[in-house]
């Protein structure tokens, strides 16, 4: 008879069972799977494994084991994801990818390809129908289109093109460059049936576009009658936004173009687009929209000229802040027509003083009504206590059906009750971080949420009856209203002036949360009433499934005793960013986070504080998972460098993806240092913003 020592499941399934199993594995870890057995090596060599290859950041990966698993498989691959593995070598990926004659579709966002590595790619594919792909130059990249034959002949069978740029920060070129490119001819005169062109910058580096150098580029016409979808992406610098904001001008003014998915965040419609033609696009494309982003385009009166009706299809709306002197009324109004609507974005979608009336707040009750298939709503950066209603902004939320919801952002004023009977909105004036005046009886924390003797027991808060109301939210983000980016080149004022409302949400609110036990995303930045942070041990033990934590500002003291010691609890954690002024990086906060057993990324933003190198290095040595390390401190300049580079050399050779950034807060390079960054890590950790329902395209860049 067999013993349980012997025996194995494994022994006793089919291979294809087994197959299936092994397709669920991450790829990257495709090198340790083979090693298990002969028969699993044999499984995992066939080809329903590697049509879909998947290895975007597969952290660990060396360019030897890319090597071996193009090698085993580059007979079967159509789906080539390599998206943000920018450790590669440009020589590995420009040798081996050829290799793979079935790949229609590749992706290699944030990669480090040389000009002449990303024409051999492109050449070699026959069959390639998308591709995406960065570039640290767009004259270089313009110059290998317009200059290759062979290239132009390879992009005419392209259905989907996305591009990434990294425009280098010299202004002193940027008028010349514009020059050069207005006399380029773009990507749509060699991709006669493209249907998909998605353009993504540099976060941070946005500049005004000229009007004059747009409309003198070359684009045919006859090759835009296809164009279903079109990303631009409101963050590039004068010279990117020069490129793809032409052809959005032309595709603006061909009649008859119905998009499927627009996204024109940050466009100026003053300046750049006739406004009569992004209108009329906008209304013919009403039928057939799908996905539309309007974040931050600037146009006056925006609700009186653009109204979304009859878009039966629409399932992703990004309304976020919306720069017009009118208020979001119409906006809402609009937004309540569109019945299968899936993901709404009105984050601080206001007049400039960000609050919301009565009137707002029935426009929300409407929206709510009739989207039923809503799951996704953001409508943090707004204030809602000062309106005439009768009703909270929670009370408009629990009275319609909710409990399908899963992501929502929030401002933090907006969880406190102020028409409770015994409320005061009047206990505290702030006066910048760490700055707090009395000028009435300071309220206790057992005042607005203690209903018994036990202070510490869990009462039925804003928030509590939120979260019950929806349990399967996975995403969830709680932001002042008076915050605002840091991570930038600043003065060393202070950048956060909470609302002084946002003082009454203490302790025993925030133990809501932890009825969200689904939650893997959580942002909680700006909470002025927290004395302890004790709140955080009680979130970690019950949302044990919690991948992604961000805190900012927690409490208004430079540091709340003992609140990092709840990290140890927090077992599988990936990323962790915490920005709070005066914080002690000693041994015993690196042991804290030594608890995060799976933690991979790791981002402190800390004013007036400075790093020790040898816990850093001892928690590094000991965290074995970590791939990427960010300070933000006022550590000096000469030992940020030092430090950064002796932590570089140690552990990127044994940690492919190693990625260390050591940098002076305040300094003037900070802006470059950001630039320079992988994309993957600027955008999903290093930059504190609200991210729920602001990424509905991610799928057209193999995300």
């Amino acid at each position: 008879m067999e013993t349980q020592d012997t025996f194995s499941w494994f022994d006793h399934i089919s291979d294809d069972i087994l197959l299936h199993i092994l397709c669920a594995v991450p790829r990257n870890d495709w090198k340790n799977v083979i090693k298990v057995c002969v028969r699993f090596r044999n499984v995992c060599h066939d080809k329903d494994l590697f049509r879909y290859s998947d290895l975007a950041c597969a952290y660990g990966m060396s360019d030897r084991e890319l090597e071996d698993y193009i090698r085993a498989g580059n007979r079967y691959i159509e789906r080539l994801n390599l998206n943000h593995c920018y450790w590669l070598s440009s020589s590995t990926l420009s040798a081996f990818i050829p290799r793979c004659k079935k790949i229609q579709e590749l992706f290699l966002l944030d990669c480090k390809l040389t000009s002449k590595a990303l024409t051999k790619i492109i050449c070699s594919i026959e069959c390639l129908k998308s591709i995406v792909f960065s570039v640290y130059n767009l004259i270089e990249f313009s110059n290998i289109i317009n200059g290759n034959q062979e290239v132009q002949s390879s992009l005419k069978h392209l259905k989907h093109f996305g591009l990434h740029i990294r425009e280098e920060l010299n202004g002193n070129k940027q008028n010349s460059l514009q020059f050069h490119l207005s006399q380029q001819t773009t990507v749509i005169e060699y991709c006669p049936d493209l249907e998909s062109f998605c353009v993504i910058g540099t976060p941070g580096l946005s500049q005004k576009l000229s009007k004059r150098l747009v409309h003198s580029l070359i684009v045919k016409r006859e090759h835009l009658k296809s164009l279903k979808t079109m990303s631009i992406n409101c963050t590039n610098d004068a010279t990117s936004r020069l490129y793809f904001f032409g052809i959005l001008v032309k595709a603006f003014d061909e009649p008859g173009i119905h998009f499927t998915n627009l996204s024109v965040s940050g466009l100026d419609l003053k300046q750049a687009v006739k406004r009569s033609y992004f209108i009329r696009s906008l209304k013919e494309s009403c039928p057939t929209l799908q996905n539309l982003d309007l974040s931050k385009v600037l146009i006056d009166e925006l609700e009186a000229s653009i109204t979304i009706e009859d878009a039966p299809c629409l399932k992703h709306l990004n309304l976020a802040d919306i720069r017009s002197e009118s208020r979001c009324l119409g906006l809402l109004i609009s937004a309540s027509n569109c019945s299968n609507l899936v993901s709404l974005n009105l984050k601080g979608a206001t007049s400039g003083c960000r609050y919301w009336q009565k009137e707002e707040l029935e426009g929300l009750d409407l929206v709510l009504k009739n989207c039923v298939h809503l799951q996704h709503l953001n409508i943090s950066g707004v204030h809602v206590h000062e309106n005439e209603s009768d009703k909270t902004l929670v009370d408009i939320l629990t009275q319609h059906d909710i409990s399908a919801f899963k992501s929502l952002a929030l401002s933090v004023c907006c969880l406190v009750n102020t028409k409770e009977k015994g409320k005061s909105t009047k206990g505290f004036i702030s006066k910048g971080l760490g700055k707090r005046q009395r000028i009435a009886r300071q309220p206790q924390p057992s005042t607005s949420t203690s209903e018994g003797p036990d202070s510490n027991a869990p009462t039925s808060t804003e928030l509590s009856r939120l979260c019950k109301a929806c349990p399967r939210v996975t995403s969830l983000e709680l932001i002042n209203t008076g915050f605002n980016q840091s991570v930038i080149h600043s003065s060393h004022k202070s950048v956060y002036d909470p609302c002084k409302i946002s003082h009454m949400l203490r302790e025993n609110d925030l133990s809501g949360i932890s009825y969200l036990t689904n939650l893997r995303y959580l942002q909680l930045t700006g909470l002025p009433g927290i004395s302890n942070g004790k709140f955080l041990k009680e979130i970690a033990t019950k949302c044990v499934q919690l991948d992604t934590l961000w805190l900012a500002y927690i409490g208004l003291g430079p540091q709340i005793p003992g609140i990092w010691d709840s990290l140890k609890f927090f077992k599988n954690l990936l990323d962790l960013r915490i920005e709070q002024p005066w914080m002690k990086l000693d041994d015993s906060f690196y042991q804290s986070c030594l608890g995060c057993e799976q933690l991979q990324r790791l981002v402190i933003v800390s004013k007036n504080s400075r790093f020790e190198p040898k816990p850093l290095e001892n928690f590094l040595t000991k965290a074995t998972n970590v791939y990427v390390i960010q300070l933000f401190t006022d550590t000096t300049l000469k030992d940020c460098d030092r430090y950064q580079a002796v932590l570089q050399k140690r552990f990127e050779s044994q940690r492919p993806g190693f990625h260390a950034v050591l940098e002076h807060l305040h300094h003037e390079r900070v802006p470059a240092v950001l630039a320079a960054l992988p994309l993957v890590h600027l955008d999903e950790i290093t930059q504190l913003s609200s991210i729920v329902c602001s990424k509905p395209l991610l799928s057209l860049w193999g995300d």
